[in-house]
């Protein structure tokens, strides 16, 4: 059997290239320094009194602009990992609510990372989770990867990286210089995210709401999503806070940022919110939303044994980007081995 192809990150990006390139034979091994697949489209488990409850606390639903991904989605929606996701979605700006109209929305359920999971398993032991690649060498024409911990975790004949931008670029600094100053060239904005419980639904007719002034910018009902629906459990809502207010409060603590967010959900047109909530948790999202993309002129590949990046910021902050830039990193590592 051939050296396999080191796949860096089990988000949307790099379960994508995994698929691709599963579909053609060749042996992948996806290695994900968090406990669980997903990346921005994980979901959050927490108990309340005993029992199970969860939060989609990064992105927050899928929408398809191309006809490469309408297909791939709906092919999701045939095997019922996504559902549209219908309700009433509002504009919020001062104290005007309008309708807010635009392409249908779908979500995955009973979670965000439902997609990503249902990959992941199909892979099977060729996901390595809580593993963090911190070193790439070149020996004997292979790439050798090294774990934070010092582990040496095997020798590939190619390799793609999906961390973040910053990320990737350390990670390729003086291994494949080209794609590492592409990657350092990219930007983000934070997002601080609040996940709140309630024991009796706040008093706003709406599901979810984009705002567009004060610290949050997009509100949601997590129970409203499409197989997120739990009949005895209590009302869960996701925050999110702007570019601009997260930027100002990045390092603040999550205990401390997560009351605030709550404090502006409650100052929201008509929005009445009990007491005190049942569970409020903060977590902060360094690398959020994309700002800047690589260069069009960033190669496909670099080196050989060839090496390729793909995420988001190659292509534009969207869960599509993530998707179609997994492919297109998959399909040039087959070119460039060929």
């Amino acid at each position: 059997m051939k050296d396999p192809i080191l796949i860096i990150g089990a988000g949307l990006s790099g379960l994508a290239a995994a698929q691709t390139l599963s579909t053609f034979g060749e042996n992948v091994l996806v290695v994900e320094k968090s406990r669980g697949p997903g990346g921005r489209m994980s979901t959050r488990h927490e108990q309340l009194h005993g029992k199970e409850m969860s939060f989609d606390h990064g992105a927050q639903f899928l929408r398809a602009h191309g006809d490469g991904f309408r297909k791939v989605m709906d092919a999701w929606e045939r095997d019922r990992w996504i559902a549209p996701w219908r309700g009433q979605f509002v504009r919020i700006q001062g104290q005007r609510v309008e309708p807010e109209e635009g392409r249908l929305r779908y979500a995955p359920g009973p979670g965000m990372n439902r997609v990503c999971r249902e990959y992941a398993d199909r892979l099977q032991d060729r996901v390595q989770y809580g593993t963090r690649v911190t070193k790439l060498d070149e020996e004997d024409g292979r790439i050798m990867a090294t774990t934070k911990e010092g582990k040496c975790i095997g020798a590939f004949r190619a390799a793609i990286c999906t961390a973040p931008g910053p990320q990737t670029g350390q990670l390729l600094g003086g291994f494949r210089p080209m794609l590492a100053r592409a990657a350092e060239s990219t930007s983000y904005a934070p997002c601080l995210a609040a996940m709140v419980a309630f024991a009796e639904r706040p008093s706003v007719e709406w599901c979810a709401a984009s705002i567009h002034d004060g610290p949050l910018s997009f509100v949601a009902e997590d129970n409203a999503r499409p197989g997120h629906q739990q009949p005895e459990g209590p009302s869960r809502w996701i925050l999110h806070a702007s570019a601009k207010w997260s930027t100002e409060h990045l390092e603040t603590e999550p205990e401390l940022f997560a009351p605030l967010l709550l404090e502006a959900f409650g100052q929201l047109p008509e929005a009445k919110l009990s007491d005190h909530p049942l569970h409020l948790q903060g977590h902060r999202w360094r690398f959020a939303l994309v700002e800047k993309t690589t260069a069009a002129s960033t190669p496909e590949t670099e080196g050989i044994p060839p090496v390729a990046i793909a995420g988001d910021w190659c292509e534009g902050p969207r869960v599509e980007a993530a998707w179609c830039s997994g492919v297109r990193a998959a399909s040039a590592i087959r070119k460039a081995l060929s």
